[in-house]
């Protein structure tokens, strides 16, 4: 059974990286026997990977810039939740390491996720905090006392655009960056409403 999981996992893995942008990828789980039997079985178990079809996969530790980590953890994480049937998967800045049309791809395997389970996602990315349906901004203040604190609170929609603006713009938000977030987030929601249909 471990053997036939094993094989089922690594073809769902390299599905998901295909479109996270790593077309060639190599993605293998590979069952090392043990000499005695432990409370986790009767081998070990070691993921190997490679972005390049030509090179030979070797440990994903060893192997894997930041980037591509974040997503084999995304894809990992995604078939878990499903498997699992999680009730709520916590990502902290999952997205380390990516950003452009591989960040939007991230961006909708979230959001397909977000269809069976709530997802809680901290990110600077605009093409990832726009799948958001909700928006939560942390930030910290200092109180009377002197100490730092840490606080958050959900935003209004038009506080969503101004925070998306911020990612894509800096500080110095123009109206071309609200009418890009704007754009994303009519995007975003057009592609949940196709989702919840599917």
């Amino acid at each position: 059974k471990r053997n036939e999981k094993a094989q089922a996992l690594s073809e769902q893995i390299q599905q998901n990286l295909q479109q996270l942008g790593i077309p060639e990828a190599v993605f293998e789980v590979r069952l090392i026997p043990q000499a005695e039997l432990t409370p986790a079985g009767a081998e070990t178990i070691e993921f190997l990977f490679t972005a390049h079809r030509q090179l030979t996969p070797m440990p994903l530790a060893r192997v894997a810039s930041g980037g591509e980590m974040a997503r084999v953890m995304l894809s990992l994480k995604a078939i878990m939740a499903h498997s699992l049937t999680l009730p709520t998967i916590i990502f902290d800045e999952i997205d380390t390491g990516v950003s452009g049309s591989v960040a939007a791809q991230m961006g909708n395997m979230l959001q397909r996720m977000a269809t069976d389970l709530q997802i809680l996602n901290i990110t600077h990315l605009p093409q990832i905090a726009s799948r958001g349906e909700h928006h939560f901004l942390v930030y910290k203040e200092q109180t009377h006392a002197g100490e730092t604190v840490s606080n958050i609170r959900l935003l209004t929609d038009e506080e969503r655009v101004v925070e998306l603006a911020k990612l894509l713009s800096g500080e110095q938000v123009t109206a071309l960056a609200l009418e890009n977030a704007r754009e994303l987030l009519r995007n975003a929601q057009y592609e949940a409403k196709c989702q919840k249909k599917q």
